[in-house]
């Protein structure tokens, strides 16, 4: 692999959802380092306008991936895959937002490897961070 962000399928799959006009936002930590917060994290989150969209399964496809779509009571959608698996989480909610085509609205965009990708953010998503709770996303007292 080259000394890069983001792996060659993973750069591939970004440029096909853009490619094919999926609408998506990448939320979470590495959103908020993206932006230049303090922290790390392993996943990159991606939070689809609409999970069900085939565009998204043809880019997974052809970024060499499978697309688990989650149906059948086998939880939330994935991304799988040798090669796709092992970072990419899909969120289907994210606490105290709105709905996702208010939030698109006010993506930024941030360039990682060559490609441009579309952000929520940073104080969008220290709000849904604050409204989750979660004992892992908030600051020591």
């Amino acid at each position: 692999m080259d000394d890069s962000t983001l792996t060659t399928a993973e750069r591939r799959l970004l440029a096909e959802l853009d490619a094919r006009g999926v609408r998506y936002l990448i939320v979470g930590m590495s959103a908020a380092l993206l932006q230049g917060a303090r922290g790390s994290t392993e996943d990159i989150d991606l939070w689809f306008e609409d999970a069900t969209d085939p565009r998204i399964a043809a880019a997974v496809r052809a970024a060499g991936g499978i697309w688990i779509s989650g149906s059948f009571g086998m939880g939330p959608p994935r991304i799988g895959g040798e090669e796709l698996s092992a970072r990419f989480d899909v969120v289907l909610h994210m606490s105290g937002l709105d709905a996702f085509d208010l939030e698109y609205t006010s993506r930024r965009y941030e360039e990682v490897d060559g490609v441009r990708l579309p952000v929520l953010p940073l104080a969008r998503i220290l709000h849904s961070k604050k409204c989750a709770a979660r004992p892992k996303d908030l600051a020591p007292a």
